[in-house]
């Protein structure tokens, strides 16, 4: 095996893209995506003895101010086979090796290979696999890894995700997504519909972060970064947006009462009329709030928007938001079914939701967002977690001490400048 520090951009990619752990941020593009402060970055692999590529990694560089100096990182670890662990044993050393050469005093890699097998529900899988072993070697390399945390924990990356398989027919997934035929029905009543975003029209995925950010207190990305992201990673983007008219809705409910009231009275099991009865008073009540809420309007209004990568056969949900509305014009739903649909037709094989809390208490103040993101029939995948290679101990532990501090304070200071 031979450890190559110069990987050629288009070898590198068509490596990467093709591999069961690839991550859009495992790429070439993702170094050009970077912030000044990661002023370089390097695509890093391993050939075997006939000149192959067998492993690859991104490294970025970051400049500290507290110490003065650097760190490298490598997001979500690299892609190899997983198996062979004479090959992790080596990569995870050269790469620890460059790391120093570079002059910094840490490499940190927070891996995307999984850690154990996991039920749909996030229970431990009886008999499932177990990749413990991966964590062993990187330690007996002289990583040190920093615990098996809470998903949301000041992880840099979040350590659980659920990811759909594709790779079956249209029909089968649609039919392991909770409510969807009913949800689906809701959404067309209401006039919910989704389409291909345009670059231009980023506006809208920004303005429903906004709202979300000025909720829960943290910084929105603007539509500059978001320009930029859509430009680095063109030939892989996707972007939908959901819209409604609320007037529309309106009136479709209305011709729904009125169907419902010619059924009523023709109808005599009170059994059998009690549903539509109910029916009836639930979109009346719909109908009050469309009106008193000032919604009711003949003009298309958005509700939200996805921005999605898919490399390959894996699509990643990179950023969706959606605007506070009332219940059952499902936003969120209809992006996720349709986008769904879209990339499967585009031969996508798996669809990751891009990070959970991982708790299975239903009092975690995540565990909503979790369980909906559950609801669309995923696998819970449970990665290893973050490494640190500490190449300079003194180094290290100031940043890691200044660290913590700034991040503390920049939480507490975006949660009160963003929340409203």
């Amino acid at each position: 095996m031979r450890f190559v520090e110069n990987v050629e951009k288009e070898r590198f990619d068509a490596f990467m893209i093709a591999h069961p752990l690839n991550h859009y941020s495992k790429t070439s593009p993702f170094i050009e995506l970077q912030k000044d402060e990661y002023h370089r970055g390097w695509l890093l692999g391993v050939e075997d003895d006939n000149g192959s590529l067998i492993a690859g990694a991104v490294m970025l560089e970051k400049k500290t101010a507290v110490p003065f100096g650097r760190f490298c990182y490598c997001q979500y670890g690299f892609n190899l086979d997983i198996g062979n662990r004479e090959l992790i044993s080596f990569f995870a050393r050269n790469l620890k090796e460059f790391a120093k050469k570079q002059g910094a005093f840490l490499l940190r890699m927070d891996f995307n290979i999984t850690r154990l097998e996991h039920e749909k529900d996030g229970t431990l899988k009886e008999g499932g696999f177990n990749h413990e072993y991966v964590t062993q070697l990187l330690c007996d390399e002289g990583f040190t890894h920093l615990g098996y945390n809470y998903g949301y924990s000041g992880n840099w990356m979040s350590r659980y995700t659920y990811r759909l398989d594709l790779d079956r027919p249209l029909k089968d997934i649609l039919k392991g997504i909770k409510r969807c035929s009913t949800y689906a029905n809701k959404n067309e009543e209401r006039c919910v519909r989704v389409r291909p975003g345009t670059i231009e029209e980023l506006g809208i995925l920004v303005d429903s972060e906004q709202e979300l950010s000025e909720k829960l207190g943290f910084k929105p990305k603007d539509t500059a970064w978001f320009r930029k992201l859509w430009r680095t990673y063109a030939p892989y983007v996707h972007y939908y947006i959901v819209e409604t008219n609320y007037h529309q809705a309106k009136l479709n409910l209305m011709q729904k009462i009125a169907e419902n009231e010619k059924k009523l009275a023709v109808m005599k099991d009170e059994k059998k009329m009690d549903p539509l009865i109910k029916s009836n008073a639930a979109m009346q009540k719909e109908i009050r709030e469309i009106e008193e809420g000032g919604y009711d309007r003949d003009v298309t209004v958005p509700l939200g928007a996805k921005f999605i990568i898919m490399m390959g056969p894996n699509v990643w949900n990179v950023n969706m938001y959606t605007t506070k509305t009332l219940m059952n014009f499902r936003g969120a739903f209809a992006l996720h079914r349709y986008a769904i649909e879209d990339v499967w037709k585009l031969g996508a094989k798996t669809y990751d939701f891009e990070g959970i809390s991982g708790s299975l208490d239903p009092n975690d103040e995540y565990y909503g967002q979790q369980d909906f993101k559950k609801s669309f029939g995923g696998d819970f995948l449970e990665f290893l977690g973050e490494f640190d290679a500490v190449l300079n101990r003194p180094m290290y532990l100031a940043w890691l001490k200044s660290d913590r501090l700034y991040r503390r304070v920049r939480r507490k200071v975006r949660y009160i400048f963003n929340k409203k």
